[in-house]
């Protein structure tokens, strides 16, 4: 008689992409463990790679996962799977990662609250009920509190925070969603809310800090909220006079003002917002998104003051992206306006001690915590363009949840670089091998605080990503402050110095945009050319 003993099979995969830091292993090692599967998963320079083995349905649910279910903060780029004989594993294992000078460090970007997370923070019956800084392996601070790499605790911001009992079981176990969360915490072992007044006394802490941050921005008063990436002013989207107040105090008259909306029915009420579009304001990046006005007039919210965006037949809106957003507007019924905490052209504040400093002659109250900041990182602003054959996303400002993220060039092999950009809006890029990653926004260097940001992240990013230029880049205007920057460090590292002509840049730059979008036959030795030229 034939045997009817189910087939087993071991098949060995490779992932490639951003699979390293944001929950690979741990969610591979559950839908294996799911799926009664054995083997192992590691990290390596290459990617991830997995050995498993079971029985044929069982194998092709886990791969339909692996590739349809993977952790919101991953990219999957190439799945390679290759069978081989049975080895005889009896259990699934996450192995010691293998690492070579070779590899290309992934530095994970902030993410906003997953959905997880979400149903815990309004759960009663949660311990993580209404804690502002709920976060989980697929969401919350990343890059903001990195100080170092590998990305462990002990190198972030949270190293002062120890884990209470419940948050290290958690943390250890592969089949928790907390596994090696680095932020993970609660409300007994983590950081806390901290309200203060524009001169440093302490108000309140807690509950009663947020209570006293929903109270002044129902009275129409400005607030200074620290964020992910830095502080930002919160005030009542529908008071002209509070509004034109705070255009006063931050001077900065006309520039349109960013709005947080509680949820996508109020977006709807004041905007024309498309399926695209509304996926991009719930992703994991969640960023601003300019968005086609409708009406200035909601019969359920109130009327929004045209002073946000004066003369604009867009908004620039986003959905609450943090725990403490949602709590917040989870308390008031109308739409707030949530801008970057600084004076016009200086970065955005990432301390108490600048806070009090720079935003106490703009905030009536500040709301604090004390978990440190490790670096800014301003809002991402984004833009559908709704051209056919399909609507395309433009970032106008590449932030927080996407920076710093690598792009992949293709075939192109780069030597190690660094380019500096431009005197207005800067940001920096560093190339190495096939991979470029781009700084989050740093803004406009005439000022000598941002000046002094944009040294920071020069700095951090080239020691976190191990990258020694052969090669600097930077503009041929001899006194943007990039290009003075970037002639003492080609100096100092003896690497070749190469200037560029900005308008040569931004027509490179929309060519290879367009390139990456179509598949066009030679494409990676068009964009060789280009990059040489």
């Amino acid at each position: 008689m034939a045997s009817t003993l189910p087939s087993t099979r071991r098949l060995k995969i490779k992932v490639k992409g951003i699979v390293q830091g944001v929950g690979f292993r741990p969610f591979v090692y559950q839908i294996a463990v799911k799926n009664k599967l054995r083997g192992w998963v590691l990290n390596s320079s290459e990617g991830v790679f997995i050995e498993v083995e079971g029985e044929d349905d069982k194998l092709e649910a886990f791969l339909k996962e692996l590739r349809e279910n993977y952790p919101p903060l991953a990219r999957v780029d190439e799945l390679e799977v290759e069978e081989l004989p049975p080895a005889g594993y009896e259990t699934f294992s996450i192995r010691k990662s293998l690492s070579t000078e070779e590899t290309m460090p992934v530095i994970p970007p902030d993410a906003a609250i997953c959905q997880h997370c979400l149903r815990e923070l309004n759960d009663p019956a949660n311990r993580r009920f209404r804690y502002p800084f709920i976060n989980c392996t697929y969401c919350g601070p990343r890059y903001s509190i990195i100080l170092a790499l590998p990305y462990d605790r002990p190198n972030t911001t949270m190293a002062k925070f120890k884990m209470c009992r419940d948050c290290e079981r958690e943390y250890h176990d592969p089949l928790d969603r907390r596994f090696h969360a680095q932020p993970t915490a609660c409300p007994k072992c983590g950081p806390q809310l901290i309200a203060l007044s524009p001169g440093g006394e302490e108000l309140a802490r807690g509950e009663d800090a947020l209570k006293l941050c929903v109270d002044y921005l129902k009275e129409g008063r400005i607030v200074a909220l620290k964020g992910l990436g830095g502080y930002q002013l919160l005030v009542d989207a529908r008071r002209e006079d509070s509004v034109r107040e705070l255009r006063r105090r931050k001077r900065r008259p006309k520039k349109p003002f960013a709005l947080m909306m509680r949820d996508l029915d109020m977006i709807r009420d004041y905007c024309y917002s498309s399926e695209e579009e509304e996926k991009l304001l719930k992703s994991v990046q969640a960023p601003i998104t300019l968005l086609k006005v409708r009406s200035w007039r909601s019969e359920k919210w109130g009327e929004i003051t045209q002073e946000v965006a004066p003369n604009s037949p867009f908004l620039g809106v986003m959905l609450p992206y943090t725990p403490l957003h949602h709590l917040i507007l989870q308390e008031i019924d109308f739409p707030i306006v949530c801008t970057s905490g600084n004076l016009s052209e200086e970065p955005i504040c990432i301390s108490e001690e600048e806070a009090l400093k720079r935003l106490s002659g703009i905030a009536d109250l500040m709301i604090a915590n004390d978990r440190p900041i490790a670096r800014h990182v301003d809002d991402s602003l984004a833009l559908i363009l709704k051209h056919t054959p399909s609507p395309s996303l433009y970032l106008l400002r590449r932030a927080r949840g996407y920076s710093p993220m690598p792009l992949k060039l293709g075939g192109i092999a780069l030597r190690e670089s660094v380019a500096l950009g431009p005197q207005l809006k800067n940001t920096i890029a560093l190339g190495k091998r096939n991979w470029v990653v781009v700084s989050q926004h740093i803004g406009d260097l005439d000022n000598a605080l941002t000046l002094k940001a944009f040294q920071r992240t020069l700095r951090d990013l080239m020691r976190f990503l191990k990258i020694n230029p052969e090669v600097v880049i930077t503009d041929m205007h001899p006194d943007y402050s990039s290009t003075i920057e970037g002639t003492k460090l080609a100096q100092e590292l003896g690497a070749e110095l190469i200037k560029v002509q900005h308008h040569h840049a931004h027509v490179v730059s929309a060519s290879v945009d367009q390139l990456f979008s179509k598949k066009i036959p030679g494409r990676d030795e068009i964009l060789e050319e280009l990059v040489k030229g």
